[in-house]
């Protein structure tokens, strides 16, 4: 059992005994990591540190806890929306763990989940709409409006992002965890103080129904209800897309690198799979020609299936015949309610003159 499973056993409950070890010095940290997030919010609030205005509208989605709240699709819904609806958006995002430096937009060509981050590339590829990859967000949006003629930026995890104006932020809350809890990282999953939650414009429930403490406490703010369907299976070997009913009835061994794994190993499950085997992986995981031979050599197992956020960093290695991705979207509930919303939000903000 890794360090990182440890943790995540302590912020569900389940390894009481860790917890009751670790406690003080975890407690410590946290309340390291409370005055850091303090310390931000005092100068942002002074104007020590400065926020700046972006030349075009600017919708923020992020998530208040570390991984797993399943905002990747979101991103991907929200910008072909408003692409349908007669945008040219952008998605703006830091491109995680990429190898490459600066501020670009993402090439589907010349990139790669290793150059760009796997969730940048995988966006790209997906939804052929621009997605600039950058640390510093403002840059970002600005090379968007330069090389993409973007109208539009959608903030891909801009929750705790001060330095750039946004006129729309979205929170995604994971259903399956209770704002009742309120320990901030490392003891608990929190990277903002629960009172932030009060903050946002939007709320978004992925995973499950919210619970009445978090019912309770968001009293008052538009939410809205999200759910993950799956699209379709993918053959990467023989280049072959199938209905995703092909996995029932059949043993599979599943794989993933995610905030949370485990939804994606239940998704099987509820479409039939017999997952005799599953091996989890941390989130933005870097795979490796041996990862997919330890896989092929599990037994007696029909396929092999794994996330589309994992098949982009699979990409040029020699693959089995019996390996799919399941491919998945978002759907938000009564979207057209936060459509308008959002669209009144962008629609009438002031004109931005640049320097």
């Amino acid at each position: 059992m890794s360090i990182r499973d440890v943790i995540v056993g302590i912020w569900s409950g389940e390894a009481k005994t860790a917890r009751w070890l670790l406690y003080v010095p975890l407690a410590c940290l946290s309340y390291l990591y409370q005055i850091s997030v303090m310390a931000k919010e005092f100068m942002y609030k002074t104007g020590i540190m400065k926020t700046q205005d972006s030349p075009i509208p600017v919708i923020s989605v992020g998530n208040i806890t570390l991984g797993g709240t399943g905002k990747t699709p979101v991103v991907e819904r929200l910008s072909r929306t408003f692409k349908d609806r007669g945008f040219n958006p952008g998605i703006i995002t830091r491109g995680y763990l990429r190898t490459k430096s600066g501020t670009f937009p993402v090439d589907v060509k010349n990139d790669s989940a290793e150059t760009a981050g796997d969730e940048a590339y995988m966006l790209a590829k997906r939804t052929r709409i621009p997605v600039i990859v950058g640390k510093d967000r403002l840059t970002a949006i600005e090379c968007g409006v330069d090389c993409c003629n973007i109208d539009l930026a959608i903030l891909d995890d801009g929750f705790q992002v001060k330095d750039v104006r946004k006129d729309a932020d979205i929170l995604i809350l994971n259903g399956k965890e209770s704002l009742a809890r309120q320990e901030l990282f490392p003891l608990g999953p929190y990277r903002d103080p629960v009172s932030r939650v009060r903050e946002c414009d939007a709320i978004l429930v992925s995973k499950a129904e919210p619970d009445s403490a978090t019912i309770a406490f968001t009293r008052g703010i538009p939410r809205f209800q999200v759910r993950h369907h799956p699209v379709h299976l993918y053959n990467m070997k023989q280049d072959i897309i199938t209905h995703y009913d092909y996995v029932k009835n059949k043993r599979i061994a599943a794989f993933s690198g995610l905030g949370d794994n485990e939804s994606f190993f239940q998704l099987l499950r509820q479409l039939g799979a017999n997952v005799v085997h599953e091996t989890s992986y941390p989130d933005h995981y870097r795979y490796t020609q041996r990862d997919i031979k330890k896989l092929e050599s599990v037994s007696d197992i029909e396929c092999i299936v794994t996330t589309e956020k994992d098949a982009v960093k699979l990409l040029g290695m020699e693959l089995p015949d019996n390996l799919f991705y399941l491919s998945i979207e978002a759907r938000i509930e009564d979207e057209d309610t936060l459509m308008e919303l959002l669209l009144k939000k962008t629609t009438t903000r002031p004109p931005v003159r640049l320097a």
